[in-house]
């Protein structure tokens, strides 16, 4: 007798784990939708208002739907626990530009698209070399962020920004605003899409050195610069929000644009 009560408890229990089991992995599978959904919803609105150049030329419209559609589909998805931040829609090494057109040469950077004003913050701490107005490029600032991990020297370009906040010279934190994207998309080389393009050299062009042969934009190694993926704070290819909260190891990168929580999403997916 006592058997077949054990044998009808052990069922019981058995019977309950896998609904336990089942929900749990049906509610893991709703919050996936939701993510997704909630990230696609980010990237066309995003999107939009990084073309919102085209908005002044009705004329255009074809390629705006042909640019559009491409960021869309191509905007990569970053995968931060809890966070929603700019995507990037040209990443390093990539062929295509931000308008979806070939490039000449392999992408050096990573182009990440943005709102109009929108604050751009310091990767890690440096010193404000120069703060340049490039008639392809617009206003660029250039930052010597020290050495990476595995010691090489780390010069930054943040190109295409709208408005400087800091000057030559100055000191910069980890986080720290230093710069705007633009309230127009005016110059050439942003390609009617507004964005910040990142890249990562190890031997700066001193003003007396530029138009010089392989010195012509802002560092010596344009064509050959380090993979900004390699060097997030959370690990390669793991893109790193800033956190003020966290102390990050000298070296290390966070992303350039702010990131903010998710609220809409479940505790287990947020920090």
């Amino acid at each position: 007798m006592m058997v077949k009560i054990n044998l009808k408890n052990n069922v019981v229990t058995f019977f309950l784990a896998c609904l336990m089991g089942l929900f749990l992995q049906t509610s893991n599978a709703k919050e996936i939708d939701i993510l997704n959904n909630y990230q696609n919803k980010n990237i066309s609105e995003q999107c939009r208002n990084a073309l919102d150049y085209y908005l002044d030329y009705p004329v255009l419209k074809g390629e705006y739907v042909r640019v559009l559609e491409f960021c869309k589909s191509t905007a990569k998805k970053l995968d931060i626990d809890g966070y929603s931040t700019n995507p990037i829609l040209s990443d390093y090494k990539s062929m295509n530009g931000v308008n979806s057109r070939p490039r000449d040469s392999i992408h050096q950077g990573i182009d990440i698209i943005g709102s109009k004003n929108q604050p751009i913050i310091a990767i890690t701490d440096g010193k404000v070399l120069e703060t340049a107005n490039e008639d392809c490029w617009g206003p660029t600032l250039i930052v010597d962020h020290g050495k990476t991990f595995d010691g090489k020297n780390m010069i930054a370009i943040y190109g295409h920004v709208g408005e400087f906040l800091v000057e030559e010279g100055d000191y910069v934190q980890r986080g720290e605003i230093i710069a705007k994207l633009p309230e127009k998309v005016k110059f050439r080389c942003m390609a009617r899409v507004r964005h910040l393009h990142l890249q990562i050299g190890q031997q700066y062009c001193k003003k007396e050195e530029k138009d010089n042969w392989g010195c012509k934009y802002f560092i010596k190694d344009f064509y050959r610069s380090l993979d900004p993926n390699l060097y997030w704070a959370n690990g390669p290819n793991n893109v790193s929000c800033f956190d003020k909260n966290i102390e990050y190891k000298p070296g290390y990168i966070t992303y350039p644009l702010e990131c903010k929580k998710n609220s809409l999403l479940s505790n287990n997916l947020t920090k």
